[in-house]
């Protein structure tokens, strides 16, 4: 089979490689559609995973072939990738993750592929209400989900983000139906600004030509918003969030970030006393329900999101402008392999 496999920073080359087996209790799956996510475009810029590996997490497919002892899924049978089919969760308390550790596995084996081999226990089958290229969209779509439920907005609420990328993008839409008085968006690329403003933020800013802190503040009387979420993972953008935040406000950091940052507590403790600061990295049984409903009741558009779909030869290119959001039009790229 075909696969874009990762030679060294910043560099993939689809090469031929062998079609998995699928181990007892696995299924072979015939990738339909993986989508380019923000951790697999960090990895690669900055050198994490391990050479010779296959990235791509975010996907759905047709199952092709059982493995021993498979006999909840069938051939032909569309399925996507769900982290909590059983209801059960280990306790993230008990987990202390290296995240370099994790994706520099060799053994590594993600959906920038033409084939797949999955466990059944994360994978359900597609509800016939849901499109394959929609059902591409659900891993981040939980994370979404996941995120807003941590910054906690209650009607009235004022929000802002930092950053408006594909998730945010799916928050904006989830913000605006919990109530939120008002949305503002900091964001370089205009697609994004463009996006975002269709999504129902109330005013979009370029940081590039904007003192979007100062503004924002004087739109929220002097306040600042309600609830920050940080989704851009710039050097000084946890800075801005702190900055801009609401006395006793919330921020809620989704970014990751792979170099030092800057962060200056002396420009912001005093004027916003008491901020509730939230990061990110699990989800739970409930946002998988939560967003696998979504998609089901069309109530989050994740398909507005998407403006590219690519075939495997042209991940390496496509990579490389996704590193330059501000000069392209892409937002949410799928590979159909």
């Amino acid at each position: 089979m075909k696969a874009a496999v990762y030679k060294e920073k910043g560099v993939l080359a689809v090469e031929e490689v062998s079609t998995p087996e699928p181990e007892p209790g696995e299924v072979l799956c015939r990738v339909k559609y993986c989508g380019i996510c923000g951790t697999d475009l960090r990895n690669y810029a900055f050198g994490i995973p391990a050479r010779g590996s296959i990235l791509g997490h975010e996907w759905c497919g047709v199952v092709t072939k059982l493995g021993e002892g498979v006999k909840d899924f069938s051939i032909g049978e569309r399925v996507m990738l769900y982290k909590h089919p059983s209801g059960k969760r280990i306790d993230p308390r008990n987990i202390r993750l290296n995240p370099r550790a994790i994706y520099s596995a060799p053994s590594r084996r993600g959906a920038y592929a033409e084939y797949i081999t999955a466990p059944t226990t994360g994978l359900i089958s597609i509800p016939n209400e849901i499109s394959d290229q929609a059902a591409a969209c659900l891993e981040p779509l939980v994370a979404a989900i996941h995120a807003v439920r941590l910054g906690n907005p209650k009607i009235t609420d004022s929000i802002a983000f930092i950053g408006a990328g594909p998730i945010a993008l799916f928050m904006i839409q989830r913000v605006r139906q919990a109530g939120a008085r008002a949305i503002f968006i900091s964001e370089i690329s205009p697609a994004r600004a463009a996006k975002a403003a269709e999504l129902g933020a109330d005013r979009v800013f370029n940081p590039l030509k904007e003192d979007f802190v100062s503004e924002i503040v004087k739109l929220t009387g002097g306040r600042g918003p309600d609830i920050v979420y940080e989704c851009a993972a710039g050097k000084n953008t946890l800075n801005q969030a702190c900055q801009l935040v609401a006395q006793n406000g919330r921020v809620t950091c989704l970014a990751v970030y792979q170099e030092p940052i800057i962060l200056e507590p002396l420009d912001w403790y005093m004027m916003q006393p008491e901020i509730k600061f939230t990061t990110m990295r699990d989800s739970t049984p409930s946002d998988w329900e939560i967003a696998t409903e979504a998609l089901r009741q069309r109530s989050i558009d994740v398909e507005t999101v998407i403006t590219d779909i690519i075939p495997l030869a042209n991940v390496q290119k496509v990579f490389q402008a996704l590193l330059k959001p501000a000069t392209n039009n892409m937002l949410r790229v799928l590979v159909a392999p």
